[in-house]
């Protein structure tokens, strides 16, 4: 386990006390028609972005990277945080690379297709231009977060929103996909505002757990895709034209939560089977409806945001092992079932990453947890506010709790880690936190 607690450093004899800067860009990521289409995508609907925030406290520097995207590789993670640490001096380990989790994005690794994997030599070079220009996005919003930094102020908010829906529904042959109202979700939209001195903003971190899928797979001519920032997007757009500077969201434990309205889902009929449904590129305005609700929430939680006296970050990356299980091997074998049977096939590390501002905490972690977990670790967090983020430096599907097991849930069998997983590492967080707390006096 590697730890880099900046706080020791920051309490040395002779250390700065600069107290807290922040900077924050945002830029396009260019998508001519000349790179449709991409990724079985053949449409635009919105444009994709890449938002960078920097924060300082005179000894150390953090950024945080978010791109729409929907899950990054290893490779792409260590691409860009080279990139945005030589544009903004941070340490590449300590640039903290999350994707929005937009369903509606061109996947990048179509650029460096894995041996074995034949890929069509057009299909490669557009998606090697699409990767190009994301990186020279990248490149200037985290120039603009570097030439933009100042001493800043931070304040936390939170508020509640409905757009989130459980997406677990109990058919006749076990559980599946769609929409259960009744089913658990976690309505606390959290935000983190930084302003300078005089009070402008600078930016803004939401937390909301949903997953940005209104337009998946769908959106496009004829049944095609059709690329979109989806509900983030429109959500970070809100919250922006609002309130000013720039916001980024941050995907909370959202594996089994979706927006409450989608344009593909599964309607189920009198006899309580699922069948799949379409609008089409109709379902579009979904996107804007919900964005809206959940933006406005957003803007609620910050303007009631309270003061958080943040003058000293501290950064810890860890990791603990799990159980691991074997996944299908195509995702059609997945269907409702009774009787599954979760097949254990080793351990496996699963890496995390905390950051702390004064009384906040961030949770970073690559697996999708569900809600209930992600409410859990706010509950137990010895710090005052917490937000837990998933699709942070990488991505590791489904981490599903101990109840998403039991029921045979489309998260358990999907998930590369056995029952029990999300609680172990749950209790090794909060630990952690706990020792990060006592050392910095950053308790509740």
């Amino acid at each position: 386990m590697k730890a880099m607690l900046f706080l020791a450093a920051a309490l040395a004899p002779g250390a700065a006390q600069a107290g807290l800067t922040a900077g924050a860009g945002r830029a396009a990521i260019e998508l001519p028609a000349s790179l449709l289409p991409i990724d079985r995508f053949t449409a635009q609907l919105d444009p994709l972005e890449v938002r960078v925030l920097t924060l300082g406290d005179g000894t150390s520097k953090v950024a945080i990277a978010l791109i729409d995207q929907t899950s990054l590789s290893a490779r792409d993670v260590a691409t860009m945080q080279a990139v945005v640490g030589k544009a903004t001096g941070a340490a590449g380990e300590d640039v903290l690379v999350v994707a929005s989790h937009t369903f509606s994005a061109p996947h990048m690794f179509a650029a460096n297709p894995p041996p074995g994997i034949a890929v069509d030599e057009a299909e490669t070079l557009r998606a090697r231009a699409y990767v190009a220009n994301a990186m020279a996005a990248l490149e200037k919003a985290a120039h603009q977060a570097a030439d933009t930094a100042a001493p800043a102020t931070l304040r936390f908010g939170a508020a509640i929103s409905q757009v989130a829906v459980n997406r677990n529904v109990e058919t006749p042959e076990g559980w599946w996909l769609g929409a259960d109202e009744a089913g658990y979700s976690d309505r606390t939209v959290a935000t983190v505002e930084l302003e300078s001195a005089d009070h402008r903003p600078i930016a803004s971190l939401v937390n909301y757990a949903v997953q940005s899928s209104v337009m998946d797979q769908t959106g496009g001519p004829d049944s095609s895709k059709a690329i979109s920032a989806d509900l983030a997007g429109a959500t970070m757009r809100r919250v922006e034209q609002h309130l000013g500077g720039v916001s980024l969201f941050l995907t909370g434990a959202a594996g089994d939560q979706v927006p409450a309205y989608t344009a593909r889902r599964y309607a189920y009929g009198a006899d309580g089977k699922p069948a799949l449904a379409s609008l089409g590129a109709a379902g579009y305005p979904l996107v804007a409806l919900q964005g809206e609700r959940l933006g406005d929430a957003a803007l609620r939680a910050a303007r009631a945001a309270a003061p958080v006296r943040a003058e000293r970050l501290t950064l810890f990356h860890g990791k603990v092992s799990l159980t691991t299980q074997e996944r299908p091997k195509q995702l059609s074998q997945l269907k409702p079932s009774r009787d599954y049977r979760y097949q254990i096939n080793g351990r496996a590390d699963a890496p995390y990453t905390l950051l702390t501002l004064g009384d906040v905490a961030i949770i970073g972690v690559q697996v999708e947890l569900s809600a209930a977990t992600g409410a859990w670790l706010r509950a137990h967090s010895p710090y005052r506010h917490t937000i837990v983020a998933t699709m942070v430096n990488g991505a590791a599907k489904y981490l599903p709790d101990a109840q998403s097991y039991r029921r045979i849930t489309y998260q358990a069998m999907n998930s590369s880690y056995g029952p029990g997983s999300a609680e172990v590492m749950a209790q090794a967080i909060i630990a952690q936190l706990g020792h990060m707390a006592k050392a910095g006096k950053g308790a509740k």
